[in-house]
């Protein structure tokens, strides 16, 4: 009886179904990491990936200067988000039954053999660690299994289909299988694989040649198979847009071609080396043509979404929760990302924040869990179910706060798939997931260098000049692989198509160049694949032109009269119209940061408090640090835009003493005001508030308005304040990022009296609502009518 071990489980699975549907006698067939699991007998228990990681940590923990010679941290978050830099590298050494002494080598820079010291010592308290909790792992596995022998007695013969390449331990294992049991490799030779394959012993008696297909019995070290490759020799279709996802429209138009010349939807493929291309096409497949191989990112999910939403507003050191019921009708409220999604999703924040730092144990955890949960999908509910077990055998041994447990949490599920249900016959996959598997027609999309060849993690970690002394892989090699996977999806195929992005930022990969293939470029028109994409509409033609400003009669005097109206009035009729006369409401923008107007309203804000709370005529720089510290998480203020604000206070300080000693102090704050002004019989009613008022010991009136921006020009702001409280008065805008006094080309209170009696004839006849300058009008998509 044959046992036959595939590349994957989608590999083992189509052979499978081509036996059935020959109607032939089944060999058991597997997948190559469940036969070594089935075949590696370890005398501990496997350990999960929560305390392979905690070990993990604890081992950097113990290992003395590792943060500080080489930049990995044992805090518990840092380590979170960078341990995988570690696994990678020890589970590459141990594959390939490297130590790292074979990495040391003097002729590379002073202190690299004591870095690698340090690596020796972090990977030794690991194995310890490891062996103290009767555990195992893949790193530790090499070192300590012995073989099932049960399990290889149920076969006569073993098969291996290899698709890539054997590592050192895979290597050994199976020439110790081989002791006892026929096994026997099969393998496709490539000019991209010839020299691997070439330098192996157990195949240094055996003749390859490039385009053949062997099957090879280790035990007497000679060819059993050889078959010649053939392949279809397709001509390949190329194509480059300059918009990415103008690559969906294009895979719509390949796989209707393909259909159309009769190829079977179950016989094609897209491939995407970047799986985030798939969100892309999932929002284009209006019809459902796709079967998404990958399945849908746990991350899509509602109970992820909102889990995540709370933590990070929970984890930000500059994030004020706005409590207030109606946080998207109130018109002075300033929407701010995390604020937003948790209203809109009626989440508790606060009582999630209580808790965060807090130490949990399972039972909290898992309640809490729980209750996001409720009306999930049950696939959704069971794979969390399954890692909260996980967790509960963590927290036997461990305590951790709730943020901990969360970001724990995260790492290990932010890569969980949900089944994708209802799609179509036509598959979409990476290009790992195609291994071994041929295909009538393929598609493939992002043939960019940036995407294609795919970089390994380990890249990072050494040098090509190192790998290559000690044995592992080298990058040649590497990308000698993926090579290899395309050619033969490329080669195997009836019809290919290829595309890639082309702009400034992003080129084609090299690689199409490289696999000796014949391809033709087509030149796309980019207008017909925009006009695919829009699946579901119909044409429509749209009038596009420009609205005319409108013209009617308007008294703006029929209500007081505020500066920011008298403003618009002067220069921006039309937005006044939009405003004031349709009462349309502008748009608010959402922001993942703190906005300018709110930096502006925090400024106000506190010296307003400040100048309550103290003397009205001293800055004491001291007290209002402290006081910008107390009040900036209400206003969102980040610690980087606090440290700069005291530094430019400590210039306020300055010029409010040179105030204060012309005899000075602080009279009014945010002083709300109104007045009857008289013209021609009639009489208009002016409203404000002013920012402060100043008086002397000679009780002169010193008007402020405080501007956090830019100080504007040929302005009648300050005329209009000095006609609402005092026309003697001097009035000036304190501009607070010079931190000085300054009243540059203002307008007199004569000329605001002119304007305002101006304003009165104008408003007894139509006016036309026109605007002076239009840089900036929150209303002119609206009249300009410029979809962009």
């Amino acid at each position: 009886m044959k046992l036959r071990i595939f590349g994957s489980t989608r590999k083992t699975k189509e052979y499978y179904e081509q036996s059935k549907a020959l109607n032939a006698l089944l060999d058991d067939a597997i997948n190559i990491q469940d036969f070594l699991e089935r075949v590696c007998l370890v005398n501990s228990y496997k350990a999960s990936s929560y305390e392979s990681l905690l070990l993990m940590q604890e081992a950097c923990l113990r290992s003395k200067n590792l943060e500080k010679e080489l930049g990995i941290s044992a805090d518990f978050f840092t380590f979170l988000k960078n341990n995988e830099y570690l696994f990678s590298f020890f589970k590459e050494l141990s594959l390939e039954k490297k130590s790292i002494d074979d990495l040391k080598n003097n002729d590379y820079y002073a202190n690299y053999n004591e870095h690698l010291e340090i690596l020796k010592e972090v990977f030794d308290h690991y194995l310890a660690l490891l062996k103290k909790n009767n555990l195992h792992d893949d790193l530790s596995l090499v070192k300590d299994y012995s073989i099932n022998f049960d399990f290889i007695d149920e076969y006569d013969v073993i098969m291996y289909n290899l698709e890539g390449f054997l590592s050192k331990f895979e290597e050994d294992l199976f020439l110790q299988i081989s002791k006892y049991k026929e096994v026997i490799l099969c393998f496709r030779v490539s000019r991209f694989n010839y020299e691997y394959f070439s330098k192996f012993d157990f195949l240094s008696e055996v003749d390859l040649e490039i385009g053949f297909y062997y099957e090879v019995s280790l035990n007497q070290k000679k060819i059993l198979k050889k078959d010649k490759i053939y392949t279809q020799n397709s001509k390949v279709k190329v194509k480059s847009f300059e918009i990415r996802s103008l690559q969906c429209a294009f895979v719509m138009d390949e796989v209707s071609n393909f259909l159309r010349e009769g190829l079977k939807p179950e016989n094609i493929i897209i491939i995407t080396p970047d799986e985030n291309f798939c969100d892309l096409l999932r929002l284009f497949d209006k019809n459902n043509m796709f079967n998404f191989a990958s399945g849908i990112n746990i991350k899509e999910s509602l109970f992820y979404q909102k889990l995540k939403i709370l933590y990070n507003a929970a984890n930000s050191e500059s994030f004020y929760y706005q409590k207030q019921e109606d946080y998207f009708l109130n018109e002075d409220t300033i929407f701010d990302y995390y604020n937003t999604f948790l209203h809109y999703l009626n989440l508790d924040f606060e009582n999630f924040k209580s808790q965060f730092d807090q130490q949990f144990n399972f039972e909290q955890f898992e309640n809490l869990i729980i209750q996001f949960l409720e009306n999930e999908k049950q696939e959704l509910i069971s794979i969390v179910q399954k890692e909260l077990c996980f967790i509960k055998d963590l927290l036997k041994n461990q305590s951790l706060k709730f943020k901990e447990l969360l970001q724990l949490f995260f790492i290990h599920i932010s890569n969980l798939t949900l089944s994708y249900i209802g799609g179509g016959k036509i598959t979409v996959m990476g290009l790992l997931e195609s291994r071994g598997l041929h295909f009538d027609g393929v598609v493939i999309v992002d043939f960019n260098e940036d995407v294609i060849p795919k970089r390994s993690i380990n890249e990072l970690f050494l040098n090509n000049e190192v790998r290559k002394k000690a044995g592992l892989i080298s990058y040649e090699r590497r990308e000698n692989l993926q090579r290899f996977y395309y050619e033969n999806l490329i080669k195997n195929a009836k019809k290919v198509s290829i595309s890639y992005v082309e702009n400034e930022e992003q080129r084609k990969s090299r690689f199409l160049d490289d696999l000796d293939i014949k391809y033709f470029y087509e030149k796309p028109n980019s207008k017909t694949y925009l006009d695919a994409l829009r699946l579901n509409y119909q044409s429509v033609r749209l009038n596009l032109e420009p609205i005319k400003a409108p013209i009617l009669k308007h008294n703006p005097f029929e209500k007081p009269l505020s500066f920011t109206r008298f403003n618009l009035l002067q220069n921006q009729k039309r937005t006044y119209y939009y405003r004031y006369v349709l009462n349309l409401k502008e748009a608010r923008a959402l922001s993942y940061e703190n906005n300018f107007k709110n930096e502006g309203n925090f400024i106000h804000k506190i010296l307003e408090i400040y100048y309550k709370e103290n003397l009205k005529n001293y800055f004491d720089c001291d007290i209002f640090n402290k006081l910008l510290q107390r009040e900036s998480l209400r206003y969102g203020i980040g610690d980087l835009e606090l440290e700069i604000l005291k530094i430019r206070f400590e210039n306020f300080y300055k010029n409010e003493q040179k105030h204060f000693d012309l005899g000075y102090k602080v009279d009014k704050l945010e002083l709300p005001i109104s007045k009857v002004l008289n013209f021609k019989q009639e009489s208009i009613e002016l409203i404000g508030v002013i920012d402060r008022i100043d008086r002397n010991n000679k009780d002169e009136n010193f008007i402020i308005d405080y501007k956090s921006g830019k100080i504007p020009t040929d302005s009648y702001q300050l005329a209009f304040y000095q006609a609402l409280y005092d026309h003697d008065a001097q009035a000036f805008f304190y501009d607070l990022k010079r931190m000085k006094f300054v009243k540059e080309k203002v307008k007199s209170l004569p000329d605001l009296f002119e304007s305002l009696k101006e304003l009165l004839d104008e408003s007894k006849e139509e006016i036309e609502f026109e605007n002076k300058k239009d840089g900036y009008c929150p209303y002119r998509l609206i009249y300009k009518k410029e979809v962009k």
